[in-house]
């Protein structure tokens, strides 16, 4: 017997690694190696659909250096706002931890510094966007406008596929 939905199933998959096969074909020889490991950032080149947007956009060398330099001050600052939500985290896990009797109350103060400083981070984050975002000119905020609708389209197609491969699995394990 014929089973559509494993012959569909299959097929997906093929089309996918067919695809990915072409991709790495494509790829140029000389391509750089990828970064090496490190701490997620919130900002640089390789951090979500905005870096990807970026990284299509032509650039001079003024601006590139203006957005390294933007770049170094906003990681900076990022390593700075981390050890203190570290420290935070720390003081919150010793009271919860202690043997002492631990309310809201006791906890409120830790909780108030902690949104003040998610709340400064986003300040941060805001001011350094803008702040890259002054570096384009019109035209290449168009270039990256034009990756961010792309980008957004294919994330799309992307979850549609997961829902229909998701409701196909739980199609075949009700067959069974």
């Amino acid at each position: 017997m014929f089973n559509t939905k494993l012959y569909l199933s299959a097929m997906v998959a093929s089309a996918l690694s067919i695809g990915s096969i072409g991709t790495v074909i494509a790829q140029p020889v000389d391509a750089p190696p990828p970064p090496p490991f490190h701490k997620p950032s919130m900002f640089g080149p390789e951090v979500g659909p905005l870096g990807m947007i970026f990284r299509g956009v032509n650039l001079n060398k003024d601006q590139k250096d203006r957005i390294h330099d933007i770049l170094n001050k906003a990681k900076s600052e990022e390593e700075n706002d981390r050890a203190a939500m570290e420290a935070i985290h720390n003081q919150l896990a010793n009271m919860l931890l202690s043997t002492d009797k631990v309310t809201e109350d006791t906890l409120k103060p830790i909780m108030d510094k902690q949104d003040t400083l998610e709340q400064s981070m986003k300040a941060r984050q805001l001011k350094t966007l803008l702040a890259l975002r002054d570096v384009f000119t019109p035209d290449q905020l168009n270039q990256a406008k034009m990756r961010y609708e792309k980008f957004r389209e294919i994330k799309g197609q992307m979850k549609q596929l997961h829902m229909k491969m998701h409701n196909l699995d739980g199609d075949m394990s009700q067959e069974s």
